[in-house]
C-alpha cells in the first residue's frame, strides 16, 4: 500500500498542508453555497521547518441572504508579536453575483496587547461604497475614490464566490481585486484548475475542485472545495486556511 496516498498531488501548494490533512475531518451534512451559512477556517503559517503547519489565527465568515441580497460578515483574528490583530468587516452584495461584488462595505482593524487591551493609535475604521462606476473609500479624516475599470471584488468575498462555482464548467473570471477591503490590485483572474481526490483522516477520500487566483501585486491563491461547494482549504503563499467547526463570533487568539 502507498504510504503516502497524496503523493501524486502537486507538492505545491497542497503539499504545504499535508501534515494537517492527516488529521482533517471533513464537515458533515448538506450544504447550500447559495444560501445562508457560517464557516470558520484556522489560519496557519506554512513557513519554517518541513512538515510544520502552525496555527496563528482564525477566519470566520457569516453569509446571510435576504431575497436577492446577501451580507457577508468577517472576523479575522491573527496572533502577532506582542498581542493580536483583529479585523472585522461587513459587505453587502447581490446574492447571485458570481464575484460576490459588494456595493457597500465597512471594516475596522485593531491591535491588542497580551493583556487584551487595545493598543493606542492602531484603531482604523473605514467605509466604502460603489456608485456611478467608482468606489468611494472614506474614514473620519479623508475620502478617496477608486476606478476599478470593470468587474471587481474584495478578497474575503472570494471565499463565498468560489463555493458557488460549478467546477470544470466554470469560466475564468477577470477583475480588479480590492485586497483587505481597500488595497487595489488590478488584473486578477480566478479560474478552475483541476479536479482531484484528497485523502484525509481515517483513510477517507474527498473529491475536490481546485481553483486558482492569480494577479498583479499578489501571491497566487489556491482554493479547494468539495463537490457540494464547501470550501475546505486555501493556500496563499506562506499562509494556509483549514476548514474547522464554527467558532463563536467573539475575539480570541488561536
Amino acid at each position: 500500500m502507498n504510504a503516502n496516498p497524496n503523493a501524486a498531488l502537486d507538492k505545491y501548494p497542497l503539499g504545504s498542508l499535508l501534515p494537517a490533512l492527516r488529521t482533517f475531518k471533513p464537515p458533515a451534512g448538506a450544504f447550500d453555497p447559495a444560501g445562508s451559512w457560517e464557516q470558520t477556517w484556522r489560519v496557519c503559517t506554512l513557513a519554517g521547518r518541513a512538515a510544520a503547519v502552525r496555527p496563528v489565527g482564525r477566519l470566520t465568515l457569516r453569509r446571510q441572504v435576504a431575497g436577492r441580497q446577501a451580507q457577508l460578515d468577517v472576523l479575522y483574528v491573527r496572533n502577532v508579536t506582542g498581542g493580536r490583530q483583529e479585523v472585522t468587516g461587513s459587505l453587502a452584495y447581490p446574492a447571485a453575483d458570481p464575484l460576490a461584488r459588494p456595493t457597500r462595505w465597512s471594516f475596522r482593524t485593531r491591535l491588542f496587547n497580551t493583556r487584551n487591551q487595545p493598543i493606542p493609535g492602531t484603531d482604523i475604521a473605514r467605509r466604502a461604497a460603489f456608485a456611478d462606476g467608482r468606489i468611494t473609500v472614506a474614514d473620519d479624516t479623508e475620502t478617496r475614490t477608486i476606478d476599478p475599470a470593470g468587474p471587481y471584488t474584495v478578497n474575503w468575498c472570494l471565499f463565498d464566490a468560489v463555493q458557488r462555482l460549478p467546477g470544470r464548467e466554470a469560466q475564468p473570471l477577470a477583475f480588479t481585486l480590492i485586497d483587505h477591503f481597500d488595497q487595489v490590485k488590478p488584473e486578477t483572474t480566478l479560474a478552475f484548475r483541476q479536479a482531484t481526490d484528497v485523502q484525509v483522516a481515517g483513510g477517507k477520500t474527498i473529491a475536490t475542485r481546485v481553483y486558482e487566483q492569480l494577479g498583479r501585486g499578489n501571491v497566487p491563491w489556491v482554493y479547494w472545495t468539495d463537490t457540494s461547494g464547501r470550501l475546505l482549504w486555501v493556500v496563499a503563499g506562506l499562509e494556509g486556511y483549514i476548514r474547522e467547526a464554527a467558532a463563536p463570533r467573539t475575539a480570541n487568539s488561536a
